[in-house]
């Protein structure tokens, strides 16, 4: 029977990573850092497994709540070869260096003494483990896909399904010798501007460990993202026609690529001005690799080169000195949580400042980040987003739209409730998400057994 071990550190979304032991093949399912959490603190329970087996690793995508760590399992485990999707497979590079600058950064600031967890020089010797599988064939648990004729040959197998949620996602469907457990990794079941809905298998599957981000959230009646759409473009055009400009802060992989596609096609059908759009550094280098798999079948506008056709200017604000936004430009600029120090956060103070301007956010605000503090509060009341410039007084406009890359609530539990796996493992979701998709499935599916797994603790599948 299947063991399962969740090493999160809690039940929240965090560093996401799952142990599953089947008899002596034992595999690791992601292995991220914390993104509100510092040290250790960040980390996954990795310990938990340093006497288990692990004969494989997967990484379903390359946002850091599920990489941030995984230099740290694969000292842990160095014979371990290390599986993703293509695309995957070079976000994950640009990403992982930039956690090294990043903690090296907080090292001084911050006076943490872990860090850098890891250098550049461990990354690269890293990706040497790497190993990019195609999609939807079936792949030995050592390296190479398998026919059906090899089935019986190899007690373990995965596929890689695509996940809709960024470039390179995907689920992960394990074969042990006839039983399947699938596991979704973060997942959209909706169109994007540039990525496609998941295709996730319908049947078959024994056990389903799926992510859970949004159960709290209640998709508004009639919600479309359609609707997103219209009123972001209509709350642009107010802004520019008052003079101002916009700072969207924005998650430099993913949803920078999403929005600027929106907005290019946008521009070419007359709805918003032909201005320049403005974006961070590490969001040119996540773009080159959009770029490069623009080919990808999971991927819209497939001959849309963003970088060229495009031509976003790369901004640094080390870089510019007494900066003053100017009428109808659009700055996506890294993080979307505004944290300390990023290029939006130190923006932020510019727009704050006028009310002509407008600060749109268009993806997941926790609420104790500077974005998610600043959403709470109303115009004319004062915000603290960096104590370097201590309160500041709202003036700008400030609003939210829904460009979410994970799928409602409602679409996760339909797909549950379609595919009636004998047991559900609910993970990546805070307590009340958790707790409403435990209920919905208790009440629907009175047949299925539902396990909200505690962190750190074996259970059987």
């Amino acid at each position: 029977m299947p063991k399962f071990i969740n090493l999160t550190r809690a039940n929240e979304i965090g560093g996401n990573s799952y142990y599953l032991e089947f008899g002596d093949e034992g595999v690791v399912l992601d292995s991220g850092m914390h993104p509100k959490h510092d040290g250790n603190d960040a980390l996954p329970n990795l310990e938990k497994i340093d006497r288990r087996p692990v004969k494989a690793i997967f990484l379903t995508h390359a946002h850091h709540d599920h990489v941030g760590s995984m230099p740290l399992l694969a000292e842990r485990h160095p014979d371990a070869p290390m599986f993703m999707s293509e695309p995957t497979y070079f976000l994950a590079d640009p990403l992982l260096h930039n956690s090294v600058n990043v903690m090296k950064r907080q090292q001084l600031e911050l006076n943490i003494k872990e860090y850098p967890f890891y250098t550049h020089q461990d990354v690269s010797r890293l990706t040497k483990r790497w190993q990019a599988c195609h999609l939807n064939d079936r792949w030995s648990i050592r390296g190479w896909p398998i026919t059906e004729k090899d089935k019986k040959d190899e007690p373990l197998s995965f596929v890689f399904h695509p996940a809709g949620h960024i470039l390179g996602s995907v689920g992960v469907e394990l074969n042990y010798r006839g039983q399947k457990v699938f596991y979704t990794g973060d997942v959209n079941f909706a169109d994007q501007t540039l990525m496609k809905a998941a295709e996730f298998p319908l049947e078959g599957i024994d056990v389903l460990i799926t992510e859970t981000t949004r159960g709290a959230q209640p998709s508004p009646e009639g919600y479309h993202r359609q609707r997103s759409e219209e009123a972001l473009l209509k709350a642009l055009n107010e802004t520019y026609d008052q003079g101002g400009s916009v700072l969207m802060p924005i998650f430099a992989m993913g949803k920078t690529q999403e929005l600027l596609a929106f907005l290019y096609q946008a521009q070419r059908e007359g709805k918003i001005p032909q201005d320049t759009f403005y974006i961070g550094g590490l969001g040119r280098n996540f773009t080159e690799v959009y770029d490069r798999h623009a080919h990808c079948k999971e991927r819209k506008f497939n001959s849309l080169q963003i970088l060229e056709d495009i031509r976003p200017q790369v901004l640094d604000w080390k870089a510019v000195k007494d900066f003053r936004p100017r009428r109808s430009q659009l700055f996506l600029l890294p993080s979307g949580m505004m944290t300390g120090n990023t290029t939006s956060n130190r923006f932020a103070r510019y727009f704050l400042a006028r009310p002509e301007n407008s600060i749109f956010f268009v993806g997941y605000t926790d609420p104790d980040s500077p974005a998610g503090k600043l959403r709470a509060k109303a115009r004319g009341e004062k915000v603290e987003i960096h104590e370097e410039f201590g309160d500041q007084p709202i003036t700008c406009r400030v609003e939210h739209f829904d460009f979410t890359s994970h799928a409602t609530r409602e679409s996760i539990l339909a797909y549950i409730q379609k595919l009636n796996p004998r047991h559900t493992v609910l993970v990546h979701g805070d307590a009340p998400a958790l707790e409403w998709f435990r209920q919905q499935l208790i009440l629907s599916c009175p047949d299925m057994k539902v396990t909200v797994p505690p962190p750190g603790i074996e259970i059987e599948l």
